[in-house]
């Protein structure tokens, strides 16, 4: 399956990483969908465009999109179901946009590329709002407030940060820290030199996977 990076076209949501559905694929045709990354969706869609006319919410394991006159002259709704390998095709409701030139990856930050990446794996990360970094609780069950407090990976950009351009991107660093958010063990991912800059969508979908793989052995 070929990941890319999509964003709905025109605005500044996503980038979401999403496979494009088999047959001839247009920007209202569906793109595949992990639950991490249809729940990025619905907040974008329910947050940053309130007031549209078109909303989303979970009824179970179903997204419901529903939307009034203001959107599409009368009421209306689509659920979309989980498929088989329990991810979600969404499209028709809005244009999606491929991610694919230096000049589209400029309207967002490295770290929302490596975050669209670790959607696709079902993973979330975490922040304290104060570190260049992010963390991924050991234990799903962990508080967001709580991340930096126990059994984590840390993840960051050689430089260090998250948030920089990804032109400027120069490599994905990962280490293992223990309860008391101290270092535990050696790097368990790196990539560029710190100086160099590495493309940034390819490093992140590499480091989005050795990060699933990491965790699933652990667990």
């Amino acid at each position: 399956m070929k990941i890319e990076l999509y964003t709905v076209d025109g605005s500044e949501h996503g980038p979401y990483a999403a496979a494009p559905v088999p047959g001839t694929w247009g920007p209202y045709e569906p793109i595949s969908v992990t639950r991490v990354t249809a729940e990025q969706v619905m907040v974008d869609l329910n947050v940053g465009d309130a007031g549209c006319g078109l909303a989303a919410e979970w009824d179970g394991p179903n997204l419901v999109f529903t939307w009034d006159e203001r959107y599409r002259g009368e009421e209306g709704s689509e659920t979309v179901t989980p498929d088989a390998d329990g991810r979600y095709r969404i499209g028709g409701l809005w244009p999606w946009d491929r991610v694919q030139t230096a000049g589209q990856q400029a309207r967002f930050t490295a770290g929302a590329m490596l975050r669209a990446a670790l959607a696709e794996q079902g993973i979330t990360v975490h922040t304290d709002g104060m570190s260049p970094s992010w963390a991924i609780p050991l234990d799903p069950a962990t508080p967001e407030l709580e991340a930096y407090a126990r059994p984590h990976l840390l993840i960051a950009d050689r430089s260090p940060s998250i948030e920089h351009a990804p032109p400027a991107h120069t490599g994905w660093v990962m280490f293992l820290h223990d309860e008391n958010g101290e270092l535990d063990g050696d790097q368990l991912y790196g990539s560029g030199n710190g100086t160099d800059p590495v493309d940034c969508i390819t490093d992140s979908v590499e480091a989005a996977a050795c990060i699933a793989d990491w965790l699933a052995a652990q667990r």
